[in-house]
């Protein structure tokens, strides 16, 4: 979290995070219990009520930021970016907000996982898998179908030889994207793979709370510079680094004769 000399924005963000986050860890540990307790915790509707706080706290933070960041803008650039897009996808002022996002997605992803994984049905075996397919495709007869052609040849071509595989894939992918949207681990990355199964969910037919966990999932690719502030990313993104640019675990280091030289 980034520091700031806002006192409200500080503590409110502190304890906002703390909330969440608590709130969250015990929400998951009822989640793994055989049955899960999760159905009266009230967890989803306080984290709504947190998100909403950390939008306003988001924009108490965004005020005295805004001359900032419209003049750090280059008039060079056909296109600029506004302020708030920078702020929202690029500050950590907007962590807080985006950490909520985080505790919500990576709770849900991170119990589908742990509930696959407890399943004899899933697994290696290919049983569910198998069942999903086969209700996919009875979506895409008639007039109006749920699961289009293109992805009826997908399902029956390259899903059902390796159901097992498939299997594997989504029992164990769910259960590392929520573990790393929830510690903040290449939150943007992991996020995308979570978006890539809800839209293929989707696009079997299957509706459920792909929809919600897919929109949120893609703001988190957005806001992947500060999605993760708050968590893991604050020092791995910056060791790794990106593509385009290295990281300090990557850079070279002076030899000692310059080092002394420069001395």
């Amino acid at each position: 979290m980034q520091s700031t000399a806002n006192p409200v924005f500080r503590y409110g963000a502190i304890a906002l995070c703390a909330v969440a986050g608590v709130y969250t860890l015990i929400h998951v540990i009822l989640g793994f219990q055989t049955p899960p307790q999760t159905d009266n915790d009230g967890w989803g509707y306080t984290l709504l009520a947190l998100f909403a706080l950390g939008v306003v706290l988001a924009f108490i933070e965004f005020v005295p930021e805004r001359a900032g960041l419209k003049s750090a803008t280059t008039t060079t650039d056909p296109f600029p970016e506004p302020a708030i897009v920078r702020f929202f996808f690029g500050s950590g002022g907007a962590a807080p907000m985006w950490f909520v996002v985080r505790m919500y997605v990576g709770a849900e992803w991170l119990l589908a996982g742990w509930e696959k994984i407890q399943s004899p049905v899933w697994g290696t075996n290919g049983t569910a898998i198998a069942g999903f397919v086969k209700g996919a495709l009875a979506k895409s007869g008639g007039p109006n179908p749920s699961v289009q052609g293109w992805y009826v040849w997908f399902l029956q071509n390259v899903v059902q030889p390796h159901t097992g595989l498939f299997s594997f894939l989504v029992t164990y992918g769910e259960f590392a994207v929520g573990l790393g949207v929830l510690l903040g681990v290449l939150t943007g990355i992991a996020a995308g793979f979570g978006v890539l199964m809800n839209f293929n969910y989707l696009l079997a037919g299957t509706v459920s709370i792909n929809p919600v966990l897919g929109v949120m999932g893609l703001f988190l690719v957005l806001a992947w510079r500060s999605a993760g502030q708050i968590g893991l990313d604050r020092v791995l993104l910056p060791a790794i680094g990106l593509p385009w640019q290295r990281g300090t675990l990557f850079q070279q280091r002076k030899p000692r004769s310059e080092v002394s030289m420069t001395a």
